[in-house]
């Protein structure tokens, strides 16, 4: 435990984080023993201390008490002679500052022992690399509630809404003006009332603000004229001065189940924050609010995080239960959307809407179908979800979604090279497919172009290659008829300083159409068996 306590003192060292101090040295050394035997690793025991208010400083007096008690176990060690006494001598000295310190089982002192022999460096590249993990692995918004720059802590600082219920703990400011003018500031005793002259207890226990104001018109009636009637000559109004903390019960599936004191403001997410966020099993869809024994609300974190939408987020009261449930379904998204990882589904969401949580498709994909891997209970299936059901079929638990990219070639693109103005790659559609038109596109032939002979290099549907010689001259003069071009033709026009004096070559042997061909001295040697066909 002291090597434990040592590594967080690194981990605090590094962050220089400091609150408020909230837990005691004894209740931090218990919580780290808990938190290893739920399994917590170092990243989420550290981020609760933080929360907690557990400081830099005061880890290290931790860390300094451990090493006075190991002192001690030095020198029992050396008086007795016996190794075995060493650790029941430690733990003696530990209990006498008042730490209780648990043995450790062989598995947690070698992890600690390992822990040890990293550096503080290490130990930052340790917590870097944990929040750094393959973001397809993570499930979408469990981190949202761990995030120190989105603590969802109330604001106090606005006017109180009149639907803030009142309770003991809260301070009322009460100003009378008019006729009669006075101001009365108290707190709500535990009975629920507050003490007037002349007036006695009133009552304001569970009250709106809207309702309080109310009664207390009717209540300082009795004793102040001018209260009520149309036109009053004395105005009372209730205002909150200090509000009450209450007691919340955050359980399920969040990451430190527990009984937590929040302010009175404080919502469903601002208690989910304190708990650590939802684990690795709980839902972020049904989040239930349990007020003396009946469900208030159900809400999907999701509406926050895709909408903005905060309407949902209750305001608790004393005594509140926040339940998390496990998630019922949880399926993951791979290849071309912009956001691939898991993501927690109901049970009636389709493929349409995973898209949307995943952001989309990006430019590359292919969005014609999705590719779904199912575990069906006993066997895998996989189905092939056209573009048309993606609305209408249902993903269910583990399911793997893959959309994949378009396919590397072109559907409608010829080249032409050579001697013109513009070479390069250009759209073949219902204005521009013919070796004429071509040639225009390209803003027409220069002046050393060589006519009367060019080649087609085509592609079939075999993949293999087809040259087909063109008279250029006599297709521009009508002479010859024009060539209807195919998706990725290559057309090449040479030049006259392009070719040697031997302008042609013939090719004999393993290829698939022997013959002369046209020769430049830019043509390499597999130019020209592709000219005759491979």
């Amino acid at each position: 435990m002291r090597r434990l306590i040592t590594l967080f003192f690194l981990v605090f060292t590094l962050s220089g984080v400091a609150f408020a101090q909230q837990m005691s040295d004894e209740q931090v050394v218990q919580y780290v023993k808990n938190a290893q035997q739920m399994g917590k690793n170092q990243k989420q025991i550290t981020t609760e201390l933080m929360r907690r208010g557990v400081t830099k400083e005061q880890v290290e007096r931790i860390q300094e008490k451990y090493k006075e008690s190991k002192v001690g176990d030095l020198r029992n060690s050396t008086q007795d002679g016996d190794r075995s006494r060493q650790r029941m001598g430690q733990n003696d000295a530990v209990k006498a500052k008042g730490i209780r310190a648990p043995l450790e089982s062989a598995r947690r002192t070698d992890i600690v022992e390992d822990s040890l022999q990293m550096s503080n460096e290490r130990t930052l590249y340790r917590v870097i690399a944990e929040e750094e993990k393959d973001p397809t692995k993570q499930i979408y918004g469990h981190n949202i509630f761990m995030n120190e720059n989105l603590t969802f802590e109330p604001n106090v600082n606005v006017a109180t809404p009149e639907n803030y219920r009142l309770g003991p703990g809260d301070e009322v400011i009460i100003d009378v003006w008019g006729a009669s003018e006075t101001t009365i500031r108290q707190t709500i005793s535990p009975e629920g009332s507050i003490l007037v002259n002349s007036l006695g207890p009133v009552y304001l226990n569970g009250k709106t603000i809207k309702e309080a104001n109310n009664y207390l018109k009717q209540e300082f009636a009795k004793i102040y004229s001018g209260v009520t009637g149309n036109i009053p000559s004395t105005q009372v109004k209730l205002t909150l001065g200090e509000i009450r903390s209450i007691q919340v019960n955050v359980m399920g599936e969040v990451m430190v189940p527990g009984t937590y004191t929040l302010s009175s403001f404080a919502s469903v997410f601002h208690a989910l924050y304190r708990a650590g966020g939802v684990n690795k099993i709980g839902s972020l869809r049904s989040i239930k609010v349990v007020r003396n024994g009946n469900i208030i609300a159900d809400l999907d974190i999701y509406d926050f995080l895709m909408k903005g939408k905060m309407k949902d987020d209750v305001r608790l009261q004393d005594g509140d239960v926040v339940l998390v449930d496990p998630y019922q379904s949880l399926v993951q998204i791979l290849g071309k959307v912009k956001r691939p990882m898991f993501y927690e589904m109901k049970p009636t969401e389709t493929a349409a809407v995973l898209l949307k949580y995943a952001g989309g498709f990006t430019g590359d994909a292919y969005k014609k179908a999705l590719r779904i891997v199912r575990k069906s209970g006993r066997e895998h299936q996989i189905y092939n979800v056209d573009e048309m059901d993606y609305s209408v079929f249902r993903v269910d638990d583990g399911d793997v979604i893959t959309v994949d990219s378009v396919l590397q070639r072109f559907e409608n693109r010829v080249e032409i090279r050579g001697a013109v103005y513009r070479e390069g790659l250009y759209q073949l559609d219902g204005t521009m497919n013919t070796v004429k038109q071509l040639i225009k596109k390209a803003e027409g032939l220069r002046g050393d172009a060589f006519l009367n002979r060019a080649i087609i290099d085509r592609e079939l549907e075999d993949l293999s290659h087809e040259i087909i010689q063109v008279d250029v001259k006599g297709l521009l003069n009508g002479t010859v008829a024009d060539i209807p071009l195919q998706k990725n033709d290559i057309f090449y026009i040479p030049s006259i300083h392009d070719l040697k004096e031997e302008a042609t070559l013939t090719i004999h042997g393993e290829v698939a159409n022997p013959g002369t061909y046209l020769y430049s001295d830019k043509m390499t040697v597999e130019d020209l068996v592709l000219q005759a066909g491979g």
